[in-house]
């Protein structure tokens, strides 16, 4: 896979080397090189393409998820904005901003960003499986399961989702499930290690100390 990056990364390069004004290849360089967790970089690619035009989303929006990885979460939230003044249907930058407003704890907001992102995208099972985690956090357990049961319809081998939805199953106190959950969760990531941590939990809870 690093390999397939490092070629796209070669084919943007060379396209600038021909044409160095040319925005979409450097917002794509700029998506390669966070794939490549090269962040500086990839925001260094994102700001030459917004000096060429200021008024296209795709950059601000990229340019939010690179500010995230770096944990300048509010410059992302000002970058996330700007997309969307640019273009209020951008769904990726509404369901990154709920992300960003998620890890700032402004789980109201990020809930309304998500139910915004979905109503544009209603199968994108990534942004059902981040409602499900911040309405978990909101306490609002069986809405953060019926999150996770859709993202699992949408994809069924992700184990992210497996682990969120066990962990409102056991809140729920429906401990078996939670396991079976817990249980995927690890025979898709064998080094996860808070659905090992909540699967001893629940084990716990059921006294299954075998």
């Amino acid at each position: 896979m690093l390999k397939r990056f490092d070629e796209a990364l070669a084919s943007f390069d060379r396209a600038l080397a021909l044409r160095p004004n040319y925005v979409e290849a450097l917002i794509n360089r700029g998506v390669t090189l966070h794939a490549l967790a090269r962040f500086q970089e990839a925001l260094a690619s994102y700001e030459e393409a917004i000096a060429l035009w200021p008024d296209g989303d795709a950059a601000f929006a990229n340019r939010g998820m690179t500010l995230h990885a770096l944990e300048r979460f509010d410059e992302a939230l000002a970058s996330f904005d700007r997309a969307l003044a640019l273009r209020p249907d951008n769904a990726e930058a509404l369901g990154s901003r709920g992300f960003t407003l998620h890890v700032l704890r402004r789980f109201d907001e990020a809930l309304a960003n998500y139910d915004g992102a979905l109503a544009l995208r209603p199968d994108n099972a990534e942004l059902h499986s981040n409602r499900s985690v911040t309405l978990f956090e909101l306490k609002r357990f069986a809405e953060a399961l019926a999150s996770g049961d859709r993202a699992l319809v949408l994809r069924p081998d992700d184990p992210e989702a497996h682990a969120n939805r066990g962990n409102a199953l056991s809140v729920l106190k429906r401990f078996d499930e939670a396991m079976a959950d817990y249980d995927r969760a690890l025979e898709l990531r064998p080094d996860y290690a808070e659905a090992h941590t909540n699967r001893g939990v629940t084990l716990h809870v059921l006294k299954r100390f075998d």
